[in-house]
């Protein structure tokens, strides 16, 4: 209780012996003449002084600004106790500074605003005008007394920056440029500095100055110390909110069937329902309203993609128990280099499609269903293979060297083989043989949801099958059992023909033919003859002309290299004079592996 109050006599009212001049417009507002009729002003200011004390500072200090009868009180020492005990109760808050009031202290510390007497952490609320940089003082003021006066780095005016060479650093002198002092600070420290006489006691003067310098030091960073916790503490209690209103949300959200959904994968919400936009709150009617189709829409989404995951899987574990061991047996069986079929396509055979997609999928099965299938496997490799090599034939019967060759005659057998039997792809430009074109890169599209109907070029790939008992929900991405086999895949190659970028390539046909004729071989020697060989020739024909041609200096260069000194001319012998035009330029000589020699590109 404030020393001198009474429960009978001390109120809050003002003085009826107020001057005249205190009761004008300026000095009674609206809000003290409510507060003639408040209860609250007839209380005994003892009781008031324990309200008061209820209070946080922040609302002390807004209760001071609602009339000028509270601000009279509380602004005046007689309100220290209340404010001092006010300010003890604020958590990790450090004592209030001797040079501030405890009112100030509350202002400086629960608002956006600061005193700018304040050393450091007011620094960043006052006014720039405030600060100014030391040779802009109004007075020359010592050197010595810088290391005492609050400063300030605040950003550069765009009259200094436009005088700064280095605009978008901070070197060092950009740092010595935005210092800026107090100047109230500085012009009272250096008339107090002036009124000393001596230089022991401007000395002593001086290290009383740099303790209470060092005592506030230490006061800020206690301050910025306890801002922290408080940001900490409402970060935290901002994620309780949001936690709290997520969950809320999944509440909402398992009363409309959507548990699973929703406990399958809890962090899975759009963003309306962390509430990350605004200030965090927890749900309201109105607000679930305004995003329950949203939510909806998300979780039906989510169904789809549990539903496809647990398909993959489902569908992952019977090929690798029924199909992979029939495929690897098939693999071993053929001679090394052979292509076979690709494990999703031997899937989508209607014989491995049957068992796999049109049974339940939580269904055990048995190698019964897969007898059948195993037994097909050969034939449709078989089959699938000479689909595509077909394609192959019928792409050198149309070539210029093999037109007037009878059809019978060109087969897989007698001219696939051949090591003189190259192709060329337009796109990429490469040449290819055989069996590599059969999986040439650019033969295939790359689709990451295919269809159904993409497959129409490609061999056994018949009609999807209408399921029988499969459990496949309404999903927009699942709606047939071909789907559920590419579920399996993160991407699939489909066949895309030969026509129109493979075309057989004469003119490395030729090269092959001269090639095995000055190595005294035989024109139907095969690739895994010459695989087995690996001749190392020596690159003679015109076309390998710009490879075996040595690169000739431009006249720049030229000039810029007879610019060396006497010395490194004696040592590195005279630069030989450029080339004229019709001189005939020695060409080095060239050699490779055959292959090598086959693939490169003919101008």
């Amino acid at each position: 209780m404030v020393k001198g109050s009474s429960r009978k006599t001390r109120k809050v009212n003002p003085p009826k012996n107020r001057p005249d001049g205190l009761r004008g417009k300026g000095t009674l507002g609206a809000s003290q003449s409510a507060l003639k009729h408040d209860a609250l002003i007839d209380l005994p200011l003892d009781i008031l002084c324990e309200i008061f004390k209820l209070l946080s500072p922040l609302d002390l200090l807004q209760l001071a600004r609602t009339a000028k009868l509270f601000r009279n009180f509380l602004m005046n020492r007689a309100a220290k106790s209340i404010w001092t005990h006010v300010l003890s109760t604020v958590e990790d808050l450090p004592p209030c500074p001797d040079d501030l009031s405890e009112p100030q202290y509350a202002y400086l510390m629960f608002t956006d605003h600061c005193h700018h007497t304040q050393v450091d952490i007011s620094l960043a609320g006052a006014r720039k005008r405030s600060f100014k940089p030391w040779q802009e003082l109004p007075e020359n003021v010592t050197p010595a007394l810088a290391e005492f006066v609050p400063a300030t780095t605040h950003r550069l005016t765009r009259a200094e920056i436009e005088g700064c060479y280095y605009k978008h650093h901070d070197s060092q002198e950009v740092k010595d440029q935005r210092i800026r002092f107090h100047v109230e600070t500085a012009l009272a420290l250096h008339a107090d500095y002036k009124k000393i006489k001596g230089a022991k006691a401007k000395k002593a003067w001086m290290e009383e100055q740099r303790k209470i310098w060092t005592a506030k030091e230490e006061h800020a960073n206690a301050c910025e110390g306890y801002l922290d916790k408080v940001q900490e503490r409402e970060e935290e209690h901002e994620d309780a909110i949001r936690a709290k209103r997520l969950e809320q949300v999944r509440e909402k959200l398992r009363g409309l069937g959507w548990a699973e959904e929703v406990d399958l994968a809890p962090e899975y919400l759009p963003y309306q329902a962390h509430g990350r936009g605004s200030p965090a709150k927890e749900l309201t009617d109105e607000e679930w309203e305004s995003m329950k189709e949203t939510m909806v829409a998300a979780m039906e989404r989510r169904r789809e993609t549990l539903f496809e995951s647990k398909a993959r899987n489902l569908l992952k574990d019977r090929i690798n128990t029924w199909v992979k061991p029939a495929y690897t047996s098939l693999l071993f069986s053929h001679p090394p280099n052979t292509v076979i079929p690709p494990l999703y396509e031997v899937c989508l055979t209607e014989a491995f499609r049957t068992p796999l997609c049109t049974l339940p999928l939580d269904q055990d099965l048995s190698a019964d269903l897969f007898k059948s299938a195993i037994e097909q496997l050969p034939a449709f490799d078989e089959q699938w293979r000479n689909h595509r090599i077909e394609q192959i034939l019928d792409v050198i019967r149309k070539s210029s060297t093999y037109k007037n060759t009878p059809a019978d005659e060109i087969s897989a057998d007698t001219i696939l083989p051949l090591a003189s039997t190259v192709f060329r792809c337009g796109d990429c430009k490469q040449k290819i043989l055989y069996p590599s074109i059969l999986v040439h890169r650019c033969l295939f599209i790359e689709s990451r949801q295919p269809k159904p109907q993409d497959f129409a070029g490609s061999l056994g790939m018949p009609t999807p099958i209408v399921p029988r008992n499969i459990e496949i929900p309404d999903i927009p991405g699942v709606k047939d059992d071909v789907s559920l086999i590419l579920l399996t895949r993160s991407s699939v190659g489909i066949w895309k023909g030969l026509k129109p970028i493979i075309k057989f390539d004469d003119a490395a046909h030729h090269h092959i033919l001269s090639m095995l004729d000055v190595l005294g071989w035989s024109p139907t020697t095969t690739v895994r003859e010459m695989e087995e060989k690996q001749p190392y020739v020596e690159c003679l024909c015109q076309c390998f002309d710009k490879l075996r041609t040595p690169p000739q200096p431009s006249t720049k260069q030229a000039k810029r290299s007879t610019k060396g000194s006497k010395t490194q001319q004696a040592l590195r012998g005279p630069v030989p004079p450029l080339a004229e035009p019709d001189s005939v330029v020695p060409k080095r000589r060239l050699g490779a592996r055959w292959i090598k020699a086959v693939r490169v590109p003919l101008p």
